[in-house]
């Protein structure tokens, strides 16, 4: 699906859109695959997505996003990445579920994955210990049938 050329990202196209690429920074490493998220205007990276813990046998990854340039966040660069690998994990990899991990304390990003349709899964009470404080770990997940019915219903 993708390869480099003389150090420059050719996506193909469940990894590109109008205003992004998503550019393989991962190696070798099947269980996390990681993409630069690279804004195509100023060809500069803006974030990055990745799936991690992905269980092809069992057909689903968990997900985690950043976007570390702060003048890109909130103009809907992160939302296009991730419809970008959704398609790429329901439609290429036949995937059937995929799941997030989000401390409670990250609002943004709890918002940010229900915006998309991921439903919440539970509560891992105490689940993340950070400068000396125990923190829930909220779970949300997509399915391929959410996923389709949303998209394409």
């Amino acid at each position: 699906m993708t390869a480099m050329v003389n150090d420059k990202c050719i996506c193909g196209k469940y990894l590109e859109s109008e205003r992004i690429q998503l550019c393989p920074i991962s190696k070798g490493e099947a269980i996390n695959v990681w993409y630069l998220i690279v804004c195509k205007e100023e060809a500069q990276p803006i974030g990055r997505i990745g799936m991690v813990h992905c269980h092809p046998e069992w057909k689903n990854t968990q997900l985690q996003i950043v976007i570390h340039n702060e003048e890109k966040r909130g103009k809907g660069y992160g939302m296009e990445a991730l419809e970008l690998l959704e398609k790429y994990i329901f439609d290429v990899l036949a995937y059937q579920r995929i799941s997030v991990q989000i401390t409670d304390f990250n609002k943004k990003a709890i918002r940010f994955f229900k915006k998309a349709g991921y439903k919440l899964e539970g509560v891992q009470e105490q689940g993340y210990f950070y400068k000396d404080k125990f923190y829930d770990i909220i779970l949300l997940r997509l399915l391929w049938k959410e996923y389709y019915e949303a998209k394409f219903l």
